[in-house]
């Protein structure tokens, strides 16, 4: 119903191909980077290829896997070509705490698209060099002549399952914490100007994150299994300890740092290369175990009760160890910042309640239509040295209270996946009303990184939001999204998305084939109004109903899709009640 917004999104999804060809920087003005991309790039551009070019993005993660180390941490620098990385930059350690969140959500957007579950049991090397103990120390034994691949006590290069490698990254993550029992912040997070509380800051906002991405692996585990046909996985001896200690190991922070340090020391330089044999079942149940404790101890300790039934999630500890948002009476001395409230809402761990309060104060505290909506948080008013260099820009500018497009994507589309869906739908509007206004954003077409005050558009090429934005509107607008490769149709549109005549539709590639999905919706009414599916008639030499409906959506069967649909174009008519 907008076509201008239909522009919008071309811009929006040619993006990608750009970012992937310059890196963090394409244009003169841009004083980002060098060119290069990072290891939360490599996973984050995968997510539009999944959408547009699937077709090497196995290989691609395969390789991209052979970046992590024993420790958990990872390789920050890329090489040249897929599957090369370089040790840190100038040999200068930093760990990013958020890094090991990013693969898991890749593979399983991967497997959820082309249902290749297998992925999860092929095997990958690990990346290794002189640093050591999640980059507290460095190994004395190694020397560059020994090549970058960890190696076992016999000399070996070792490699390691999908599972063994998305298991390392997240237990290990789970057992770094500080004295709040919250994962350490370290070098940053995904905020990387949070970057001066390396001793004892905390992230609670990417505590939120990986509690999600537990029970999603412990699903995708027992999905693994079924599919496959096994109960027990092969996973390194050394990682067994991490795997099987019970709550009574881990209950408090100077248990889990003990266990850590028992871990990485054993895999400090060479490793056995044995494996252990654990049952799925006993590996997801620990999973399950540590996403439980942590949604209780994180709903107990970190919300903040704010005024007219508002409330939000604290997101970080400072290097003070103090906590870093609050509610005032004034409003002028609230403290508030939107990534803990997104990965509280992305992850599972809000409940509805709390969301619904959780939007009531963004709305209040950070939304800013007039220069693209949601911003990354209030004015703090000082130069907060015991946190990060963020609080030495302007307030405003860049990580200091920007528009930031990427995180206001993902408030979105984690408002979207839990179900509000008027809520999400605001963000995503705002976000491309202000591109779209050229006299305020002054930028070439697209989505930037973020929005200054006057709300200028900043860095129009640079930013990973714009494969967020796209993945939003596809697969939760529009609600057209793989589930174990099946394909699933599950819309959330408004009123106002749909035409005159009450259509909206969209093109993509689904296993290998080219479909239009038209949503019919007569009356132009919101999600609550849709929620049943009507019918779902593919156009061909005889027009057919297809796929299951059930719960308000439809799923297709891929099978379904590879042999009924067509080789040119497929024309699918879903008519909403």
């Amino acid at each position: 119903g907008n076509s201008d917004f239909d522009r919008f999104m071309s811009w929006v999804t040619f993006q990608p191909f750009l970012r992937r060809i310059y890196g963090c920087s394409f244009l003169p003005y841009h004083d980002y980077g060098r060119g290069g991309r990072g290891w939360r790039d490599l996973w984050q551009d995968c997510l539009s290829l999944l959408l547009m070019e699937p077709g090497d993005v196995g290989k691609m993660i395969l390789a991209n896997f052979g970046g992590v180390r024993m420790d958990g941490t990872n390789a920050t620098i890329i090489g040249d070509g897929i599957g090369n990385f370089i040790a840190d930059r100038n040999g200068i350690p930093r760990v990013w705490m958020d890094h090991a969140f990013w693969p898991f959500m890749t593979v399983r957007m991967y497997i959820d698209q082309t249902g290749d579950m297998a992925i999860l049991g092929k095997k990958a090397g690990y990346f290794k060099d002189a640093l050591v103990m999640r980059g507290m120390d460095r190994d004395q034994d190694w020397e560059p002549e020994q090549g970058s691949t960890q190696r076992s006590a016999d000399g070996a290069e070792y490699a390691g399952s999908l599972i063994e490698h998305l298991l390392v990254e997240n237990l290990c993550a789970f057992y770094e914490v500080g004295a709040h029992n919250i994962m350490r912040l370290r070098g940053a997070d995904w905020n990387d100007a949070l970057d001066m509380a390396e001793e004892k800051g905390e992230s609670v906002a990417f505590s939120f994150a990986y509690a999600g991405n537990m029970v999603w692996l412990a699903d995708l585990l027992e999905s693994y299994g079924k599919a496959e046909g096994v109960s027990d996985i092969e996973v390194l001896k050394e990682l067994g300890q991490l795997v099987t200690a019970g709550k009574d190991a881990w209950d408090t922070a100077e248990k889990k740092g003990q266990l850590l340090d028992s871990y990485c020391a054993s895999v400090r330089s060479r490793i056995s290369g044995e494996t252990v044999s654990f049952a799925i079942s006993e590996i997801a149940q620990s999973l399950r175990e540590k996403a439980q404790w942590m949604k209780e101890h994180l709903n107990g300790q970190e919300w903040i009760d704010g005024k007219d039934g508002e409330g939000w999630f604290n997101s970080y500890y400072d290097g003070s160890s103090r906590q870093v948002e609050r509610y005032a009476e004034n409003d002028a001395d609230v403290r508030m910042m939107l990534t803990g409230q997104v990965f509280a809402i992305m992850g599972g761990v809000a409940e509805p309640e709390r969301i619904a309060k959780i939007t009531k104060a963004a709305d209040r505290y950070l939304y800013r239509q007039e220069i693209g909506g949601y911003r990354l948080n209030t004015d703090f008013g000082e130069v907060k040295s015991d946190l990060g260099r963020m609080f030495g820009f302007a307030y405003g500018e860049k990580e200091n209270g920007a528009v930031f497009s990427h995180m206001a994507v993902m408030y979105a589309n984690a408002l979207y996946s839990r179900g509000f869906v008027r809520e999400g739908y605001q963000a995503l509007k705002a976000l491309a009303d202000t591109s779209l206004d050229f006299e305020t954003s002054r930028m070439y077409p697209g989505i930037p990184e973020y929005f200054n005050p006057q709300g200028r558009g900043m860095y129009s090429y640079l930013t990973g939001a714009a494969s967020w934005y796209m993945m939003t509107m596809l697969t939760e607008a529009f609600g057209v999204k793989g589930r174990g490769g099946d394909l699933l149709i599950a819309p959330k549109l408004v009123g106002e998305q749909f035409d005159a005549d009450g259509k909206a539709a969209v093109s993509l590639e689904f296993a290998g084939k080219k479909l239009h999905i038209t949503f019919e919706n007569p009356a132009k009414a919101d999600f609550d109004g849709c929620k049943v599916i009507k019918a779902v008639l593919v156009e061909g030499a005889a027009e057919q109903e297809i796929g299951q409906l059930e719960d308000g959506c439809v799923r297709i069967a891929r099978s379904d899709v590879q042999e009924k649909f067509g080789g040119d174009l497929n024309e699918i008519r879903v008519s909403l009640g």
